[in-house]
């Protein structure tokens, strides 16, 4: 039984390393896949991270452009306010002079009048008479000159009032103008900060799954190198060992002895499952030769399904094997023997030389079970002894 069952784990050993080194070639692949994908979005990103530098550099430009725009506007501004406060100091200067000589000339006229009135009641003016109504003429056209420049100043500064009023309206909306522009400009700057931001956030994430990818590969083809060595050394291992020459597909050897199984039948190891493999012969996918199955394969239809003594017996092996995960041998009656391998947890009360009785749950398992059954070094065909569903 023990030469069997160790061929039975050797090809199933070099089975799994070739499966595995197919596994790894695909995902090689398509890590070569998404390396290409990655560096592709990779340029993208580097392209649209200089678009954006370049836009940011020509906000920086427009933002110190339009700056200097607003400080000469402003110095402008306050140029024409200054201006502003002289004139209508200015004006003001010219009101009260204006008022100023009107006093004086309406004075006059008044003092002559009053003369004029006492002079009219004498029947003859005299010469002083005749002089002071001429030193009032005199004084008159005088006054009126002076009335008469401070009014063509006085217009002249209304009218440069107006002018400087005007250009400081002008003035006023233009800064506005440029601050609305200015506050635009720093929103836009922001925004193009932020996209700029997370361009290079998303460049370095790049980076970083691009480096893992490359660790992922290089590992993968580490693996794929040392599970070709290990193929080679473990098909060596099992010719040496086994003294078999495998021959090619379309020839069949016979080096499995079965013996039929006569006892009344038992409980499956699993409640619901299906038959994937079945015991006899069969042609190995991988190496393409005739090889004898010694077991079944069983798959359960419900994930993490209770694997079941078939029968009441003593544990004599419980172990975790490379690609086979747990394997439970139990030693029964009559020097039969049931093997359960590919169980995902084995229960922690089943140990070695622990007593189980039919249908005590040895462990659990989602994928599949191999349920083999030996007898005095013979194999017996499990569904001989099990009740099949």
């Amino acid at each position: 039984m023990r030469f069997f069952f160790l061929l039975l784990l050797s090809l199933a050993l070099q089975a799994n390393i070739d499966q595995k080194i197919t596994l790894s070639k695909n995902k090689l692949n398509q890590t070569k896949s998404s390396l290409k994908r990655l560096n592709l979005k990779l340029y993208t990103t580097a392209r649209d991270i200089q678009k954006e530098e370049r836009q940011l550099k020509d906000i920086e430009n427009s933002l110190n452009s339009l700056e200097k725009e607003i400080d000469d506007k402003e110095k402008n501004y306050q140029e024409n306010i200054k201006k502003l406060k002289d004139l209508n100091k200015t004006k003001e200067n010219l009101i009260k002079s204006s008022k100023k000589l009107k006093e004086e000339l309406t004075l006059l006229i008044a003092q002559y009048f009053s003369k004029s009135i006492v002079a009219s009641k004498i029947e003859k003016a005299n010469l002083e008479d005749v002089i002071n109504e001429e030193i009032l003429d005199a004084i008159k056209k005088s006054q009126k000159g002076k009335i008469l420049e401070v009014s063509k100043k006085y217009t002249s500064v209304e009218k440069e009032l107006e002018k400087i009023k005007s250009q400081i309206a002008k003035l006023q909306n233009e800064i506005s103008d440029l601050e609305n522009r200015k506050k635009k400009l720093i929103k836009l700057k922001k925004r193009e900060k932020d996209t700029l931001l997370t361009l290079k956030n998303r460049k370095i994430k790049y980076k970083n799954v691009i480096n893992n990818l490359l660790k992922e590969q290089k590992s993968l083809r580490d693996a794929i190198a040392k599970l070709k060595i290990l193929k080679t050394k473990q098909m060596t291992k099992v010719n040496k060992a086994n003294n078999i020459k495998i021959k090619k597909y379309g020839h069949s050897y016979q080096y499995v002895k079965t013996i039929r199984y006569r006892g009344p039948k038992t409980i499956p190891p699993l409640d619901r499952f299906v038959i994937t493999k079945r015991y006899g012969k069969y042609i190995d996918p991988i190496y393409k030769i005739k090889i004898f199955n010694e077991s079944i394969e069983l798959k359960p239809l419900e994930p993490n399904e209770k694997v079941k003594n078939v029968l009441d017996g003593r544990v004599v092996l419980v172990k975790m094997m490379p690609d086979l995960n747990y394997v439970v041998v139990l030693k029964h009656k009559n020097s039969l023997y049931t093997i359960y391998a590919n169980i995902d947890k084995v229960s922690p009360i089943v140990k070695k030389g622990k007593r189980l009785k039919r249908g005590y749950v040895i462990g659990r398992v989602s994928r599949k079970l191999t349920f083999e059954v030996t007898k005095n070094s013979y194999h017996i065909n499990p569904l001989d002894l099990i009740r099949a569903n």
